[in-house]
């Protein structure tokens, strides 16, 4: 939680010639889009059994995840000696289950002692015994896009000299079992919220409609500036970044960018403010999520599979927004935004 007109992203047009690339090639585009099929098939395989959190198969993928964070070069963030953030994750049944949030981290290279967030979940709602044919909900869109997405975008930014924020990189567990990992990060965060400027969320980003290629959205587009900052980089590289799918969905409340937006927040407080009845005060962290899913049927179903995924499409969006984040300047500022339902402030 669109045939492409130009496969991958030409980085070499977004970028300056101040910053060093280590290859913006065909060759280099052509890799990404080798990877990222490589790791769809991966974590969208039967052999994942869906990623149930607390399964042996959600734990294979937080091992795995650990391997391709070493080898794009992401770091442990400063003062943890492990990628793992572990906590004790709830079912509806109220089963415990051993869960982890996998946290990499990208330094600036700069005086900067700011932070930005991406990431996506990477669990998923498992098997369902009870259907008929397949019973794998195999999570390819949702949210195995988002993690892939999330290493490509990693990947882009490590190829540069110096970045205007240092990255936190947060593969969240427990999402489909009410956004609990990354719930846990921000009540029990690497890094102080203060230092966190913003940040975004991958979200079923793998299946666009085959008119909305190089075309995406964004949740609560009207809350921060983080919307027309993306959305006029993007520009620049040909991509388009709409308002929100649909806002009576309530899409900003339902990923894991809500968690750091509503630090303090209750649930009837935040229905109110969405419904209008009461305008709410909130304390929280300008972040949003992404995505390009526009109502296609696969979503939880068990058809979810990788060949859904398009995948230049997907390899072009996590590259462009890496470029977009890459040429922010050093003391951009995302700034909430006076809107008819909230009151936000920072923490």
């Amino acid at each position: 939680m669109n045939t492409i007109t130009k496969i991958g992203l030409t980085l070499g047009l977004a970028i300056s010639s101040s910053v060093s690339l280590a290859d913006n090639s065909e060759t280099t585009k052509s890799s990404n889009i080798e990877l990222a099929t490589e790791w769809m098939d991966y974590l969208a395989s039967d052999e994942r059994k869906g990623r149930l959190t607390g399964s042996d198969e959600n734990s294979e993928v937080q091992n795995w995840l650990i391997n391709k964070f070493k080898t794009i070069g992401l770091e442990t963030v400063p003062g943890q000696d492990s990628y793992l953030q572990k906590f004790t994750a709830y079912n509806r049944k109220g089963d415990t289950l051993q869960a982890a949030n996998v946290i990499g981290y990208l330094p600036c290279n700069c005086d900067s002692d700011r932070y930005f967030v991406v990431g996506a979940h990477y669990d998923h709602v498992g098997v369902n015994p009870k259907l008929e044919g397949d019973q794998i909900f195999n999570g390819a869109d949702d949210d195995a896009s988002g993690v892939v997405a999330s290493l490509i975008f990693a990947k882009t930014l490590k190829q540069y000299d110096k970045l205007p924020f240092n990255i936190i990189v947060g593969m969240w567990d427990a999402e489909e079992m009410g956004l609990q990992g990354s719930k846990y990060f921000a009540a029990n965060p690497w890094v102080p919220l203060t230092q966190i400027e913003s940040g975004f969320m991958f979200e079923l980003v793998g299946v666009p409609l085959k008119d909305s290629l190089n075309n995406a959205w964004m949740t609560g587009d009207k809350y921060s500036t983080l919307y027309p900052t993306l959305k006029a980089e993007l520009a620049k590289q040909d991509w388009q970044l709409d308002p929100v799918l649909d806002p009576s969905m309530g899409l900003f409340f339902r990923s894991d960018n809500a968690p750091f937006a509503l630090l303090d927040a209750d649930s009837a407080t935040i229905q109110k403010a969405f419904q209008g009845q009461k305008k709410a005060k909130v304390n929280g962290i300008p972040m949003h999520a992404i995505s390009v899913w526009r109502g296609q049927d696969h979503y939880h179903r068990p058809h979810d599979e990788a060949s859904l995924i398009h995948i230049p499409n997907l390899v072009s969006l996590a590259e462009s927004l890496a470029v977009a984040v890459e040429s922010l300047s050093p003391d951009t500022k995302i700034q909430w935004l006076d809107n008819e339902q909230f009151e936000f402030s920072r923490p």
